[in-house]
């Protein structure tokens, strides 16, 4: 709507961030009503990329855009639209992002749009959960984890984040089989079993844990531990525990 008065042209507007605005421009000014509606694109626009800090958040968690996905119930091409902003971050987005991401609203987006999206009542930042790193080595040509020395702590990323028992480990070097580039950091969930196609961690017997690539041969599931090792049937009563790898993070 445009009133036309004394003093100039009053211009409201209702743009995609929800607003109604006005502003008083001189009629005097040629390219005034240009520079108006540039303004108000401006302000639609920023709206819209305050949602930047998303992907900032997600890759300090160490998580992709599947894995977050998964997560919120969102599809991978979704939290990427929201991320780049050709997708407008909604209250319900907000919520469930900033809880699968461990953070404040107010880290994903700008305060008093966080405000007006949900009010003043989550302001709230939840603590990061954490999550022991153990060492790891080659040992008779398979990947071994060790448990009996002493680890650091780290942060836990949401799929693990107080699963009692979960840890991580660094890949100690390249390996033919598992094929996992070296100095990657590997999550393992100790609850979920393995599936074929998984990366998992292995204990047989005595032995200590090894990491284990997961395929299913004659509708048995085995573990790869090692390209000169023997496939492991999953089923031999001397496999005392499995843990899937349920993520990993490449430094």
């Amino acid at each position: 709507m445009t009133l036309v008065e004394k003093e100039g042209i009053l211009i409201r507007h209702f743009g995609r961030s929800g607003f109604d605005e006005a502003w008083i421009c001189p009629l005097t000014t040629p390219t005034s009503r240009l520079d108006i509606r540039n303004r108000l694109a401006d302000r639609d626009m920023s709206s819209i990329d305050m949602a930047n800090r998303i992907r900032e958040w997600r890759n300090r968690r160490r998580m992709s855009l599947a894995e977050l996905g998964e997560i919120v119930g969102l599809s991978r091409s979704e939290i990427s639209k929201l991320e780049s902003g050709s997708r407008r971050v909604r209250a319900d987005h907000l919520v469930v992002l900033a809880k699968a991401l461990k953070v404040a609203p107010e880290d994903l987006m700008d305060k008093d749009a966080v405000r007006e999206l949900i009010g003043d009542s989550a302001v709230t930042r939840p603590t990061a959960a954490s999550l022991t790193i153990v060492s790891a080595r080659r040992q008779n040509g398979t990947i071994t984890i060790v448990t009996d020395q002493s680890s650091v702590n780290g942060e836990a990323p949401p799929q693990i984040a107080n699963v009692p028992g979960a840890f991580a480990f660094y890949m100690p070097d390249t390996s033919m089989e598992p094929r996992v580039p070296v100095g990657a950091l590997l999550y393992v969930h100790p609850i979920l079993p393995p599936r074929a196609g998984d990366l998992a961690v292995i204990s047989y017997g005595s032995e200590p844990p090894t990491l284990a690539s997961v395929e299913r041969r004659s509708n048995a599931l085995v573990a790869i531990t090692g390209a000169n090792m023997p496939p492991l049937d999953l089923n031999d009563p001397a496999v005392t525990h499995t843990a899937r790898i349920v993520g990993m993070w490449f430094p």
